[in-house]
C-alpha cells in the first residue's frame, strides 16, 4: 500500500547520512526538512509541524533523547511520530518510550535501514499508539563494539553524578541552554523539559543573565576556573562560577551554589559572637557617656549664672568645652548605633592613633575593674589605615576579650597596643602577658567552635579572620604558654594622605 506524502524532519549531524535519507524520502514524494544540529531543529519546529521526525541519538550539544523531550513539550507536536536512529543502539540499549519516541532504528548500512524507514513511515499514517512496540529495528546484521560500550558507560556514570549534585549545573552554547541538572532546574523554578534548548534571555532571571552574558561575551583568554560571583534571585543567594572547556569549544559550563543557608548561619554565628562581647561595649558607654553629660551640665550651669558678667572670650571657652563634650557623646552614640551585623565592609581612611585612643577609652573602665593595665605605644600619631571602622572595632574588641580571659589570675596583667607601617600594610599588635596558648592548640585556633574557654563559643577568631580578609588584611598569632600572646593584624595603608572632613569613625 502506498503511503500518503508526509512532512518529514530529519536531524543528524552526519551530512552524508542526512543527504541519503533526504533523497530516499523525496523519491517517495515526501516533503523533507533537514537539520544538521539541534539548534537548526529547534528553529524549524518553532514554525513547522512535521508528521514524522527522525533524530540521531548522539549529537553535539543535545542528544536525541533530550531533543525528543523538548519536542514532546510542544503541544503542536504531540502527535508527531518520532523515530530515533542510533549508531550505538546495540551498545546503549535505551527505553526510548520514556523520553517520548515511537520507534528506534539501528544505524547501519543504509540499504538495510531503508526497510525499517519505510515501516515507520507507514506507522506514522496512523494515530500514535499509547504503548508502542519496544523493539530495536535493524540490529540483525550488526555487532556490539566493546570500546563504544565502555565509553557510553562512563558517560552514563557521569550523568548520574551530575544529576545527583546539590549544585546547579548549566551548559550553554550559542546562547541556548543545552544542559541543566535537576538542582539547576529547581533553583530556576522551571522543569528540565522547559529549560532545555531554550534561549537564555527567555528562561534565566535577569540578575543571573547579566552575569552569564558577561562570561559569554568575554574575549579574554579563558582560565581553568573563572572568578566566582555572588547573585540573588528567587529569594535566594547564589555563587556563580564559570568553568571553561578545553580547546576551542563554544560550550560553557556554569555552576550555581546556593549559599542562602550558609549566609544565614554566618549571621547567627556573628550574632552569637556579638552577644558574647556586647557587655564591654555597653558598660563602657554607660560609664563614658556620664562624664561628658556631667561636664556639659556643669559648664552650662556656671555659664547661665554668670552670663551677664562673663565677657565674650570666657563665654566662647565654656561653649567650646561643651561642644567638645557633645562630640564625645556623638562618638559613643555612633559606636552604639553602628554596632550591628553587616555584609560588605566600607573602607575609609582612618587615623589609627585617634581610633585606638577612643577605643581604649571605651573599654578602659571594665578593664580597670579587672586590674588590667592598657597602654599604647604609637610613635607616629599621623599613621593612616584603610579599613571599615565598624569591622576594625569588632576585631579589636574580640582581641581584647581574648586577652582579658588569658590574663585572669595573672600577676600584674597588662595589654600593650602598638602599630607601625610596614610597606603598604599597617601592622597593629596586641600583646599580653597572659597564660598563653597551649602548643597543641595553635593549629586549631581559627577553626569555628574551637575554644578552650568554659563558656566560650569558639567563634571570635574565625570571625576576626573573616572580617580582616574582607578588608584585604590578615592576622598572625604568636604565643608561648606561661609567657603571653602577641596578635598582629595587617591592614592596607590608606591611599589618601588626609582624612575627609567630618569622617565618622563608626
Amino acid at each position: 500500500m502506498e503511503t500518503a506524502p508526509l512532512q518529514v524532519l530529519v536531524v543528524d549531524n552526519d551530512p552524508f547520512f542526512l543527504k541519503l535519507l533526504e533523497e530516499f524520502l523525496k523519491r517517495d514524494g515526501h516533503t523533507v526538512l533537514c537539520a544538521l544540529n539541534v539548534f537548526q531543529c529547534l528553529d524549524i519546529i518553532a514554525e513547522a509541524t512535521p508528521d514524522i521526525i527522525f533524530l540521531d541519538l548522539i549529537m553535539p550539544h543535545l542528544g536525541g533523547d533530550d531533543l525528543c523531550r523538548i519536542i514532546r513539550n510542544h503541544s503542536r507536536l504531540q502527535d508527531a511520530y518520532v523515530v530515533i536512529i542510533s549508531a550505538v543502539a546495540l551498545e546503549q540499549p535505551v527505553d526510548f518510550y520514556t523520553f517520548g519516541a515511537d520507534a528506534c532504528i539501528a544505524k547501519g548500512p543504509f540499504k538495510d535501514a531503508k526497510v525499517h524507514i519505510q515501516e515507520v513511515i507507514k506507522e506514522a499514517q496512523n494515530p500514535r499508539k499509547e504503548y508502542p512496540l519496544q523493539q530495536l529495528r535493524g540490529a540483525e546484521n550488526l555487532y556490539s563494539r566493546k570500546i563504544t560500550q565502555e565509553l557510553l558507560q562512563q558517560i552514563d556514570h557521569l550523568r548520574v553524578i551530575l544529576k545527583s549534585m546539590s549544585q546547579g549545573i548549566i551548559g550553554i552554547a550559542e546562547n541556548r541552554i543545552i544542559y541543566a541538572n535537576s538542582s539547576a532546574a529547581e533553583m530556576l523554578h522551571v522543569s528540565a523539559e522547559v529549560i532545555l534548548g531554550s534561549h537564555i534571555s527567555s528562561t534565566l532571571p535577569s540578575a543571573l543573565l547579566d552575569i552569564l552574558k558577561t562570561g559569554l561575551n568575554s574575549d579574554e583568554e579563558r582560565k581553568q576556573v573563572l572568578q566566582k560571583t555572588t547573585v540573588q534571585f528567587n529569594d535566594r543567594q547564589f555563587i556563580v562560577e564559570e568553568l571553561s572547556m578545553r580547546g576551542n569549544s563554544s560550550e560553557q559550563i556554569f555552576v550555581l551554589s546556593d549559599i542562602t543557608e550558609k549566609k544565614r548561619m554566618e549571621s547567627v554565628i556573628e550574632a552569637a559572637n556579638l552577644t558574647e562581647n556586647l557587655g564591654y561595649v555597653f558598660s563602657g558607654i554607660r560609664h563614658e557617656i556620664g562624664n561628658p553629660v556631667n561636664s556639659i551640665k556643669m559648664a552650662l550651669s556656671v555659664l547661665q549664672r554668670n552670663l551677664e558678667e562673663y565677657d565674650q572670650r570666657t563665654v566662647r571657652e565654656f561653649l567650646d568645652r561643651s561642644l567638645e563634650e557633645i562630640k564625645r557623646i556623638e562618638y559613643l552614640l555612633k559606636a552604639l548605633k553602628n554596632y550591628s551585623l553587616f555584609e560588605c565592609p566600607v573602607a575609609q581612611a582612618i587615623p589609627i592613633f585617634d581610633f585606638l585612643r577612643d577605643f581604649v577609652a571605651l573599654i578602659r573602665s571594665d578593664f580597670q575593674k579587672m586590674h588590667i593595665q592598657i597602654s599604647m605605644d604609637v610613635v607616629d600619631n599621623n599613621l593612616i589605615v584603610y579599613a571599615d571602622c565598624r569591622a576594625l572595632h569588632h576585631v579589636m574588641l574580640n582581641l581584647f576579650t581574648n586577652a582579658a580571659d588569658a590574663l585572669k589570675e595573672v600577676e600584674n596583667p597588662r595589654i600593650v597596643i602598638s602599630c607601625d607601617e610596614k610597606g603598604d600594610m599597617m601592622q597593629i599588635k596586641v600583646d599580653d602577658n597572659g597564660k598563653g596558648i597551649p602548643e597543641g592548640d595553635h593549629e586549631h585556633i581559627f577553626k569555628p567552635f574551637f575554644t578552650s574557654k568554659k563558656a566560650g563559643t569558639g567563634l571570635g577568631l574565625a570571625i576576626v579572620r573573616k572580617m580582616l580578609t574582607a578588608m584585604h588584611g590578615f592576622i598572625t598569632i604568636e604565643s608561648c604558654q606561661g609567657v603571653g600572646t602577641s596578635v598582629t593584624i595587617f591592614l592596607p595603608v590608606s591611599e589618601h594622605g588626609t582624612i575627609p572632613e567630618n569622617s565618622a569613625y563608626y
